[in-house]
């Protein structure tokens, strides 16, 4: 069921609209208080998930990265912090922890990635002499 969602967020009104809904999603995501925590770990709570709840895509949302960048970080940090929270399986921790931290990034030179120097010289030191 699609909201109602404001064509644009260019006043602080609209923006806070958007934040309720937020929270509205993010409380749909929980489970239920009465839920077995061991047995029940809710939604995943994710941007795709928050564009379908609001029946938008994707870019209407990354349109806010320019018109609104604080309204937009606040969004992916609320949903970042439900997914911390909501105990995931190590895993999908792992995985988002390397996407996060830039783990998965790889370096040009393995001495680079892990803090060595490297040197490099100009000429031909056996020439110098011994």
């Amino acid at each position: 069921m699609a909201k109602k969602l404001p064509k644009t967020l260019d006043t602080p009104a609209r923006q806070k609209r958007l934040l309720a809904l937020l929270d509205e999603y993010v409380g749909a995501c929980r489970p239920p208080p009465e839920a077995d925590a061991k047995k029940t770990n809710g939604k995943f709570a994710n941007l795709a998930g928050f564009c379908r709840f609001l029946g938008c895509g994707i870019s209407y949302l990354q349109k806010l990265c320019t018109d609104a960048p604080r309204l937009y970080d606040l969004i992916c940090t609320t949903l970042e912090d439900e997914l911390l929270i909501s105990s995931p399986s190590p895993s999908l921790l792992s995985y988002y922890l390397k996407k996060r931290l830039g783990y998965d990034e790889r370096e040009e030179t393995s001495s680079a990635s892990c803090g060595q120097m490297r040197l490099v010289f100009e000429h031909d030191i056996l020439e110098d002499g011994a």
